[in-house]
């Protein structure tokens, strides 16, 4: 697992704000690199961290262990 500062910085972020748009200005980087950013973190850990619905993000359990 190569896990970056980069990569868990954004995590953090879109916790705190349920929001990729929000992270997004926060880390100061655009929406698709946040997005893309918090699904290579799910595919490097091996879970989802966020459920999409009806254009919310809801934390997963693991995501709130991790």
């Amino acid at each position: 697992m190569n896990l970056t500062i980069r990569q868990l910085t954004t995590f953090r972020e879109v916790m705190l704000s349920s929001s990729i748009s929000q992270a997004a200005r926060a880390v100061g980087r655009t929406q698709p690199a946040v997005s893309t950013m918090i699904a290579n973190l799910e595919e490097e850990l091996g879970f989802a961290l966020f459920i999409r619905e009806h254009g919310k993000l809801t934390p997963t359990p693991e995501a709130r262990f991790f």
